[in-house]
């Protein structure tokens, strides 16, 4: 009986840690996406020669945004050592870039090469559509 009831205990705290880190994760998501991004360090970005700028414009309240994220981390650990950035540009934060580029409809993605935009997708895109064009462009 004190057997069982240790392992109950211990169960409960590995479920306890487990949402603990979950939690610490899902904070440091949202940390990332809160320095705000001016018009200014946008063109100087997306203006950079031989690196290839995945914008991406999204909000807090967009669930379809929300659906992105794994796949935008995904693309960012996998492109970390190439010649490639992830511009996240939240449309409720960033409201001067927001201005410039309207921000009716999100998420929205763009692909930059050396200042020139070669790619705009609007809305909700597969994993392997949007790794293929950024394949394409680098």
């Amino acid at each position: 009986m004190k057997r069982a009831l240790f392992s109950d205990i211990s169960f409960g705290i590995l479920i306890i840690c487990g949402l603990l880190n979950l939690a610490f994760n899902i904070k440091s998501i949202a940390k990332q996406d809160e320095k705000a991004i001016s018009l200014e360090e946008f063109n100087l970005l997306v203006n950079k020669k031989n690196t290839l700028v995945l914008a991406y414009f999204s909000a807090d309240w967009c669930t379809v945004c929300a659906k992105m994220k794994p796949i935008l981390r995904g693309i960012e650990r996998d492109y970390a050592t190439k010649k490639m950035e992830v511009l996240r540009i939240n449309t409720d934060r960033d409201r001067e870039i927001t201005k410039e580029f309207g921000g009716n409809v999100l998420p929205v993605f763009m692909i930059y090469k050396n200042g020139c935009r070669e790619w705009i997708h609007i809305g909700l895109v597969e994993n392997h559509i949007l790794r293929n064009q950024i394949k394409f462009y680098l």
